[in-house]
C-alpha cells in the first residue's frame, strides 16, 4: 500500500506545473465555485485551526486563509513538488505567516488527536488507498465539535448531463490531460479514480463508520460534485 501511495504522488508531481491551469480548464473554471461553497459551509471563526489535507497546490487553503482573519492552517500533501508551488502561490498573496506546509500521507498524519477545529479535503479522498482510514484519521484529529468537509467529484450522472459527462470524462479529459501536460497516464488515472469512486451514500456511510455525525451532502453542478459535511462529538460542543 505504501508503494502504491509513493506511485500516485509521483504521478502528481509530475504533472504540479500544469496542475492548476489544466484543473480549471476542464471544470471551466467551476472548480474555484466548488471550493467557495467549501468555504462558505465552513463558516469560520476567528482563531481556528484548520487542516487542509491533500492541499495539492493550496487552492482550498488559500481560499481558506483569504476568508479567515485570524486562522490557523496547515495545508498537507505527499508530493513534494505540489507543495513547493503550493508555498509559492501562499507567499505571493501574502498568506505565509497564516498557512504552513506539512509533507505527509492522509493515512497517517502526523499530528496528535483532537488538533483541529476544522479539517477538509478537496479533492483528495478518492486518492487515498484506504479511504476509510484516511476518513478515520481525519476524524482522529478534530476537536470535540469540529468538522470534516468533503468536497469531492461524484461518480457519473444519469440523464443528459451524465452522458455529456460520461463522454467529457472518459475521452477528452485523457487525451486533452495527455498532451497539455505531458502524462497520459495521470490523466487517464484522474478519469478512472472520479469512474471508481464511490457513490454519496457510500460517502455518507464511510463518515458514520468514522464517528461522525449531524451529516450532509450537498450535490454541486447538477450532481458532478457534491459537498459532504460531519461533526465529531456534537453532544460534547454544546455542554
Amino acid at each position: 500500500m505504501q508503494s502504491d501511495s509513493i506511485g500516485i504522488a509521483r504521478l502528481f508531481s509530475e504533472i504540479a506545473s500544469r496542475y492548476d491551469f489544466l484543473n480549471h480548464l476542464f471544470s471551466l473554471n467551476i472548480d474555484r465555485l466548488w471550493r467557495k461553497a467549501l468555504v462558505r459551509s465552513a463558516r469560520l471563526r476567528n482563531g481556528a485551526r484548520i487542516l487542509d489535507a491533500c492541499t495539492g497546490t493550496a487552492d482550498l487553503a488559500i481560499e481558506l486563509g483569504k476568508s479567515c482573519f485570524a486562522c490557523e492552517i496547515t495545508a498537507v500533501d505527499f508530493s513534494g513538488q505540489m507543495l513547493r508551488l503550493g508555498r509559492e502561490k501562499v507567499r505571493k498573496k501574502g498568506l505565509a505567516e497564516k498557512i504552513k506546509f506539512v509533507k505527509a500521507d492522509v493515512l497517517d498524519l502526523p499530528f496528535p488527536d483532537c488538533s483541529f477545529d476544522l479539517v477538509c479535503i478537496g479533492f483528495g479522498l478518492r486518492n487515498l488507498m484506504d479511504r476509510q482510514k484516511g476518513c478515520d484519521e481525519m476524524a482522529r484529529l478534530l476537536k470535540s465539535g469540529g468538522r470534516l468537509l468533503v468536497l469531492e467529484f461524484s461518480p457519473f450522472q444519469n440523464g443528459y448531463l451524465g452522458v455529456i459527462y460520461r463522454f467529457y470524462l472518459k475521452n477528452l479529459i485523457p487525451i486533452l490531460g495527455g498532451i497539455l501536460s505531458g502524462s497520459a497516464g495521470a490523466y487517464n488515472y484522474l478519469a478512472s479514480s472520479i469512474a471508481g469512486f464511490l457513490k454519496p451514500e457510500e460517502v455518507v456511510l464511510m463518515m458514520k463508520k468514522s464517528g461522525l455525525t449531524e451529516i450532509s451532502l450537498k450535490p454541486l453542478t447538477g450532481g458532478i460534485a457534491c459537498l459532504y459535511s460531519g461533526v465529531k462529538n456534537p453532544i460534547d460542543r454544546l455542554l
